[in-house]
């Protein structure tokens, strides 16, 4: 579909402020509500987009911001981290700390099903927990408020089977949903500070200088010791200096030592519910051996600690071996570290890429084709780099939509 320079512009004074950034390119789902819209208003999508704006009326407005979002989410994604949290809630890093309930923040909630999963691990645990999930779109927070959630296949876990329908009335108690941007001045709307903040494949859509600003903001909202766990993908993002890297891709730590916003109510644990994702194999792009050293992570307080085997430099070739095997999950593992020591390794974006599709993060996917052609082709290693660099864009484009 063309472009049309009035109706970008448009878009972008109206929404970019209320998301925080500027996409690079809105979702098709979005033109073409606009083009419904704009025909039943007799109107052209820019005339009707600055109507929108300058009315101000709820509804119109929240469903741009609904076609414009990508609401990709499922009930205990990325499971691994739920049961390495639940890990770190039996030992003694959180649990005990405090008198009171635990508090958890998922920040970019969509339409609830992280923001439950969480809840219905503390539930499961025998832990009482106060569970706050915001997000920029009203039409999702609406969703997710209602407990009726819509049934997702191609990411992660289905709906537990006790959801089915409509989330428990016991479990809907334990979560409190709100309106608001990660940009706002007030993100967290007061609720805090929490022991755990969940922020995954929300980061990713800013540009990267970005990043630290926004970490730096969601650790102000945590506890000394606190966990803000992040999508595996985004555990290469550059962290604030009060921020360590965990024993794992995505997982971060505030540090100790550091003051929180304020002194935290009680904390007690949560445990989660681990589903072993299948990933079908997947045939893609050969990669040679990133051959230099990885600078060593820092990583925070109470992280477990290095094997005593030496550690090796994060290596292409193994993981493009376990794409092949059709383990996804441990390739991504692999190529969070080796972008972590080379953001601009043009094959490691790729792979990325291709790992997170086969995982069905499509949205996250996308993400990563289009930073492998920001990368610099001299730099590629036993590869025709245009070739792939031409190859990362079809599948870019392919995901336009990733929805």
């Amino acid at each position: 579909m063309g472009r049309d320079p009035l109706l970008d512009r448009a878009l972008a004074r109206l929404l970019s402020p209320r998301l925080g950034h500027a996409p690079s390119r809105w979702p098709e789902t979005l033109y073409l509500h606009l083009r419904e819209r704009a025909a039943a208003a007799g109107q052209s999508e820019a005339e009707y987009v600055e109507r929108v704006g300058q009315a101000g009326e709820a509804a119109p407005l929240a469903m741009l911001l609904d076609a414009a979002t990508i609401g990709h989410t499922a009930a205990y994604r990325h499971p691994e981290q739920f049961e390495r949290l639940r890990r770190a809630i039996a030992g003694a890093g959180l649990a005990g700390r405090r008198p009171g309930p635990l508090r958890i923040w998922c920040a970019g909630c969509s339409t609830g099903e992280e923001a439950y999963s969480a809840a219905e691990c503390a539930e499961a645990a025998g832990v009482d927990a106060a569970v706050l999930g915001t997000d920029v779109n009203p039409v999702a927070i609406a969703v997710a408020r209602s407990g009726l959630l819509p049934q997702r296949s191609a990411v992660g876990a289905p709906l537990p089977a006790a959801w089915a329908g409509r989330v428990p009335e016991a479990l809907r108690r334990r979560v409190r949903f709100e309106v608001a941007s990660l940009t706002a001045a007030q993100p967290a709307l007061g609720a805090g500070p929490f022991d755990v903040i969940f922020c995954r494949n929300v980061l990713i859509y800013f540009e990267r200088e970005q990043v630290p600003r926004l970490l730096a903001r969601l650790a102000a909202e945590l506890v000394p010791g606190g966990y803000l766990i992040l999508s595996p993908a985004e555990g290469i993002l550059p962290l604030p200096p009060e921020l360590g890297r965990g024993p794992a891709p995505g997982w971060l730590q505030l540090a100790e030592g550091t003051a929180a916003a304020e002194s935290a109510p009680p904390s007690r644990r949560a445990q989660g519910a681990v589903a072993a994702e299948g990933a079908p194999p997947s045939r893609r792009a050969q990669g040679a051996v990133a051959a230099e050293s990885a600078p060593s992570s820092r990583r925070a307080p109470g992280a477990a600690a290095a094997e005593s085997a030496p550690a090796q430099a994060p290596n292409v070739e193994e993981a493009a071996r376990l794409l092949s095997a059709g383990r996804a999950a441990e390739a991504e593992q692999v190529l969070s570290g080796l972008l972590n020591a080379d953001p601009e390794h043009l094959e490691g974006w790729f792979l990325l890429g291709e790992a997170l599709l086969v995982r069905g993060e499509r949205a996250q996917a996308r993400a990563a084709f289009l930073r492998a052609l920001r990368c610099s082709t001299g730099g590629a290693r036993g590869v025709d780099a245009e070739a792939l660099r031409r190859a990362a864009a079809r599948r870019a484009e392919a995901l336009r939509d990733p929805r």
